[in-house]
């Protein structure tokens, strides 16, 4: 099982790898040409689009991944018809809701947002997203259920991000204008979608036939726990995302702006985690289903401290080289260097948990889960209306790791308490104790960085993890082959 986990998930980690250092470049050549403030405009109303899908989609992915793979093996029509319902669905209703964005975005823009100048409308293009990003939603969970990792890394981002970059590349050499970005997005993702489908039709089964979406609607296993994901994401999309919406309203858009591009560069030490879980959850689920218990800890232990290797010298490579990176995108966005160094160590303490959160929602601990995020939501939404017209954007920053902090501790101790597992390993722990030290230099050093600097410097941090660490990778490589 480990083996076919890692083969499929260096699929996804190629893939992050490439989406990443693609979007990082087109990122700032973007800012530097529109602005920190527009950045931060096209920011605001990317979140109000992920929010609406998130409502929309009513747990449709979850529920695919959930019951398509032994659908699958004991009947693929049935298989076939439940995409198609969930396809159509998503085709429908999507469509129905930009119709109703195209008429109220005024509306929204100053009920909501307060009338910020130019919003309407890149409000009003970027929603054209929903329906195509449901439909996403439903074709890579499809391809998920299949194991297909490979195939939604060469379609959904080499493909994706290539041309994208490329039209952003051509389109901004003419207009400084952020609405073309999204026409160059939505072009892109339609052509993308219409590869997958005709892909996924062709060599997998069939999704464009006769259903009834009485099949789906009629089963009380599907739709209860449909329920139930479709209240843990919305749930989860307000704790993770309610910040960023909240000071939207109450910040500036050029804080907005620099906002994103921390959660960007913080995110990149889960890129690792992010693509395990893609292939981890339908594997949880069948070892849960089949009560294996013993095994599912000793994966919980090896691929946490696998990907841990990986991703907490990146974070450390960050840190050394913050002023740096952050001088890229533009010189404002070295007044918010304090911030994302806040951010690099929560989310290092993050990673201890490794795949907390895909385990509450495939090993039947999904009320537990609902229950975790809902005090996270509550608390977020009050401390932030609270603190950020005082504090401002260091508060916004402080919740964010706290609150993830507060998840996966919460989530490590219901895993340990109902299944009787747990991430933790003497390996995992030097990690941690060696990432103390290393951090501290990284956030004090104040040397003056040549060229060949950016090169010499993350291998030394990487030999040292792995030098250290070699008996250990050895043994889990072994393993794998």
């Amino acid at each position: 099982m480990l083996k076919l986990i890692i083969k499929q998930t260096k699929w996804g980690v190629f893939g992050a790898l490439f989406g990443f250092t693609i979007g990082f470049f087109v990122k700032i050549y973007l800012i530097d040409i529109v602005g920190l403030e527009s950045w931060g405009k096209y920011v605001i109303a990317q979140t109000f689009s992920s929010f609406s899908e998130t409502i929309l989609s009513l747990g449709i992915p979850f529920v695919i991944i959930k019951f398509i793979p032994s659908f699958i093996e004991n009947n693929q029509e049935k298989a076939s018809r439940i995409a198609n319902v969930f396809l159509k669905y998503a085709l429908t209703v999507g469509s129905g809701y930009v119709v109703l964005i195209y008429f109220f975005s005024d509306y929204i823009n100053y009920f909501v947002y307060g009338e910020i100048d130019d919003l309407s409308w890149l409000l009003f293009v970027i929603c054209i997203h929903v329906p195509i990003s449901m439909l996403f939603g439903v074709i890579i969970s499809l391809y998920r259920s299949k194991l297909k990792i490979k195939e939604i890394v060469l379609y959904g981002t080499v493909v994706n991000v290539t041309i994208r970059a490329l039209l952003t590349f051509i389109v901004f050499q003419f207009t400084n204008d952020i609405i073309y970005f999204v026409i160059v997005e939505l072009f892109t993702q339609i052509l993308v979608l219409s590869i997958m489908l005709y892909s996924f039709n062709k060599n997998e089964f069939s999704i464009f036939l006769k259903s009834d979406t009485k099949e789906v609607v009629t089963d009380n296993k599907m739709t209860d726990y449909g329920k139930k994901m479709f209240y843990i994401s919305v749930v989860s999309f307000v704790a993770s995302q309610g910040l960023s919406f909240i000071i939207a309203i109450k910040l500036s858009s050029t804080d907005v702006g620099a906002y994103n591009i921390l959660l960007t560069l913080a995110g990149l030490t889960t890129f690792l985690l992010i693509n395990l879980n893609k292939v981890f959850a339908p594997a949880i689920s069948r070892l849960f289903y089949e009560k294996k218990y013993n095994q599912l800890n000793v994966l919980y232990k090896k691929t946490t401290f696998l990907f841990n290797l990986f991703a907490v010298p990146l974070a450390v490579i960050i840190a050394i080289f913050s002023d740096e990176i952050l001088g890229l995108y533009t010189a404002e966005m070295l007044a918010y260097e304090k911030y994302l160094f806040y951010m690099l160590v929560g989310g290092i303490l993050s990673l201890a948990a490794g795949s907390s959160g895909t385990f509450m929602v495939m090993a039947g601990l999904e009320k537990q889960n609902l229950k975790i995020q809902l005090i996270r939501a509550f608390l977020l939404i009050f401390l932030s209306l609270l603190l950020i017209p005082i504090i401002g954007l260091l508060s916004v920053v402080g919740l964010f790791v706290i609150s993830n902090l507060f998840v996966n501790g919460a989530q490590v101790i219901y895993i340990i308490k109902y299944l009787k597992i747990s991430p933790f390993s003497k390996e995992l722990f030097f990690i941690f104790g060696l990432t103390t030290i290393a951090m501290y230099f990284a956030i004090n050093q104040e040397f003056v960085f040549q060229i060949f600097h950016f090169i010499t410097v993350p291998i030394l941090v990487y030999v040292c993890y792995f030098g250290l660490l070699f008996k250990s990778f050895k043994k889990l490589v072994k393993e794998i082959l």
